[in-house]
C-alpha cells in the first residue's frame, strides 16, 4: 500500500496537498508527527516537503529507496468540473513512470500540466514539476 504524507513540521497547505493526492490515489494520508521513515520502511511513500521555500514531490520505494525527487514549480487548486477521476494525468514521462507503480496514472498530452488530478471537495489540482 501507498502512503501519502509530508514532512514533520509541514504547514497547512503542504498537508492539504497531500491529503488531496491521498484523496486521488486511494492511498492513506499519514500526518507524521514523530513517525520517521524507519516505521514506513515496508510501504511505498509519496512525500511533500519544503525546502528554502520550494515544495518538493518526493517518491521513496518499498526498500527506502529514493525513486522521484522534483521541485514543485507552481501548484494552482481550482473547482472541478464535472465528475471525479481518480487517476492522476502525467505529462513528464519519467514521472508517469515512477507514479504508475504506486497508484492509477495515465500519459497526458505533451505540453499538458505535469500532473493533473481530482482531490477533496470538488477541487482539481494542478502540479508543474520542474527539471
Amino acid at each position: 500500500m501507498t502512503v501519502v504524507t509530508t514532512s514533520r513540521k509541514a504547514a497547512d497547505d503542504l498537508r492539504a496537498l497531500a491529503r488531496h493526492l491521498a484523496f486521488a490515489t486511494g492511498a492513506r494520508y499519514l500526518a507524521r508527527g514523530k513517525t520517521g521513515f524507519a516505521a514506513l520502511s515496508d510501504e511505498a511513500v509519496i512525500l511533500f516537503t519544503r525546502e528554502h521555500g520550494t515544495i518538493r514531490l518526493v517518491v521513496v520505494d518499498e526498500g527506502g529507496e529514493v525513486a522521484l525527487d522534483r521541485p514543485v514549480r507552481l501548484v494552482q487548486i481550482a473547482v472541478r468540473e464535472g465528475p471525479i477521476d481518480r487517476t492522476l494525468r502525467i505529462a513528464d514521462q519519467s514521472v508517469y513512470e515512477v507514479l504508475k507503480r504506486y497508484c492509477d496514472a495515465e500519459p497526458a498530452e505533451a505540453g499538458a500540466p505535469s500532473i493533473v488530478f481530482d482531490g477533496q471537495q470538488k477541487k482539481q489540482i494542478v502540479l508543474e514539476l520542474a527539471q
